[in-house]
């Protein structure tokens, strides 16, 4: 930028202000509750116990009592300690996957979607508004003229014919 050999060069000055952006632990103050993990019922069908998977339908058919009790304290021993190791291993990494996704899903739905949809439909206004132009002025005068065409038309019941 060229500038007079006594004057100063032009500045421009940045001021920035102070942004209300919360950096802190945003989860610091939620309470988290141990004993109802899923308040809103997401995984009802999840919800299997042994008699909903395995039954004896006749007395004919019943196994030893002590084979029945111990196969429920092991399906349902089984299943919870398999999920636990399962979570213990697993839910942490995938939790902070599913946040990185969710995270860039709501910067995709505001940042670009939602622009994109904004632009698309005022350019379909601006279509809407050619469109129905055309229509007024070629078609709508087709249609006008073959309805006064068929307009005095009547269909007449008489009687028999012969």
């Amino acid at each position: 930028m060229a500038s007079d050999s006594g004057s100063k060069p032009s500045e421009v000055k940045l001021t920035i202000t102070n942004e209300n952006v919360n950096t802190s632990d945003v989860t610091k103050g939620i309470e988290v509750d141990l004993n109802e993990r899923d308040p809103n019922d997401l995984h009802d069908d999840l919800k299997i116990q042994f008699h909903e998977i395995i039954g004896e339908p006749h007395t004919d058919v019943y196994s030893f009592d002590c084979v029945w009790v111990n196969s429920f304290k092991c399906f349902t021993n089984t299943k919870i300690w398999c999920y636990r190791i399962t979570s213990l291993i697993c839910a942490l990494p995938v939790s902070f996957c599913w946040g990185i996704y969710f995270a860039c899903f709501a910067f995709h739905n505001i940042w670009i979607l939602m622009p994109c949809l904004k632009a698309y439909g005022m350019n379909l206004r601006l279509l809407r508004s050619c469109f129905n132009s055309i229509i007024e002025t070629f078609v709508k005068p087709c249609y006008m003229a073959a309805g006064y065409v068929f307009f005095n038309i009547r269909i007449l019941k008489g009687g028999d014919p012969a």
